[in-house]
């Protein structure tokens, strides 16, 4: 009895853990990234749903309508201003030498009479945002931080000369955004200002390394499952390893391809596809004892399906980058989501450790809660 009590409780915390996920489920406000004469500007649309406390964060909540909010009384135009800047200053910090710097934002289409907003495919609702702040002197980093209770992240665009880069700062997390250099020592050039500089690409391939990792923990839950149905058949790390690098480099595959625009499905179907995945993941669990060569054919296909989800939150984020631009992103966010997955494979190890007695109630507890998500998720994707 104490045994089916233990496991009991496992299942109901577990199964708990699935009703409020959201796979893959996350926004984002991009940015660019200016300097002009004094100043250091951040220049971008923001989705004005988003931005006010009566949808920002609701689920189902309907985007707002661009002919709705110009048809709308200058009160409301005032109310939208007025909590759009709010909510900004929650999110952004900018720290210079470690000291927060001021900075002043416009909407400059709420200065237009009468109101224009920016055109939309869907005709949502967007509005142009120019954040300011003086120009620090040298040396030092400017940093920028995001804090989002809604688990976006903020993209910056960063143009230098004919280059583009982007930094990826998810939410709680803080990123080098410009250096600026100490003055050269050289005699003739003491009074030179030094020249700022964007960050190296060394500083870009951590910040997309870190938004791979996020995007499986804390708020990847559909592919942290399936990474755990691959545990709980053979719960043994030096083959679990190989498995999450076999499944890594198919996901590379087709993000690769489905970001450089040469394969492409709708979003919605590959969400039903992984569900999917998931539950065939957990239901083989229960029906075979022991991993199988065939095992691994069937990774590297949910692997390459896996791919394309990842590619409809990363295709978004790419922006403008064509080319050789996207490889630094696409490489430094596979490499974080598969520290991710290694991450995910130790710690079930860990967890498992002291449950050795338990061994196969464990696996077979744990492929039924990996299987039931997948169904659940499958269902809600197919007739929400």
């Amino acid at each position: 009895m104490t045994r089916f009590c233990r496991f009991f409780t496992l299942f109901l915390l577990l199964t708990g853990l699935l009703a409020p996920a959201r796979a893959h489920q996350v926004d984002s406000v991009e940015l660019e990234f200016l300097r002009t004469e004094g100043k250091w500007n951040l220049e971008g649309l923001l989705d004005i749903a988003y931005m006010l406390p009566e949808s920002r964060g609701v689920e189902g909540a309907p985007p707002l309508l661009r002919p709705e909010v110009i048809a709308a009384p200058p009160a409301e135009h005032q109310r939208i201003v007025r909590e759009a800047e709010n909510t900004m200053r929650k999110l952004l910090k900018l720290r210079y030498n470690g000291k927060e710097l001021p900075w002043t934002i416009q909407f400059p289409d709420f200065e237009k009479e009468p109101l224009e907003l920016p055109d939309e495919t869907g005709d949502w609702a967007l509005m142009k945002a120019i954040i300011s702040l003086e120009a620090q002197p040298g040396p030092g980093k400017l940093m920028v931080s995001w804090h989002d209770d809604q688990q976006s992240e903020l993209i910056v665009i960063i143009e230098e000369g004919d280059q583009l880069g982007l930094l990826s700062v998810s939410s709680g997390m803080s990123d080098t955004l410009l250096n600026v250099p100490a003055p050269v020592a050289d005699s003739s050039e003491k009074d030179a200002t030094p020249a700022a500089t964007t960050p190296s690409r060394r500083s870009l391939a951590e910040s997309w390394i870190v938004s791979g990792f996020y995007h499986v923990i804390p708020i990847g839950l559909d592919h942290l499952l399936f990474i755990v149905g691959l545990f709980l058949l053979a719960p043994r790390l030096k083959p679990l390893l190989g498995q999450s690098l076999l499944f890594t480099l198919a996901h590379s595959i087709t993000l690769a391809l489905a970001v450089l625009g040469v394969i492409s499905l709708p979003s919605r179907l590959i969400e039903i596809l992984i569900a999917a995945s998931i539950a065939w993941i957990g239901i083989e669990n229960i029906l075979i004892k022991e991993l199988k060569p065939s095992r691994y054919f069937l990774i590297f296909g949910f692997g390459l399906l896996h791919g394309m989800g990842f590619a409809s939150v990363l295709r978004d984020k790419l922006g403008d980058l064509t080319g050789k631009q996207v490889a630094l992103p696409l490489i430094g966010f596979n490499v974080g989501v598969e520290l991710a997955q290694i991450t995910v494979l130790i710690c079930a190890t860990l967890v498992l450790l002291p449950l050795r007695r338990w061994t196969k109630e464990v696996q077979l507890v744990g492929s039924v809660i990996v299987a039931l998500g997948g169904l659940f998720w499958m269902f809600e994707r197919i007739f929400a």
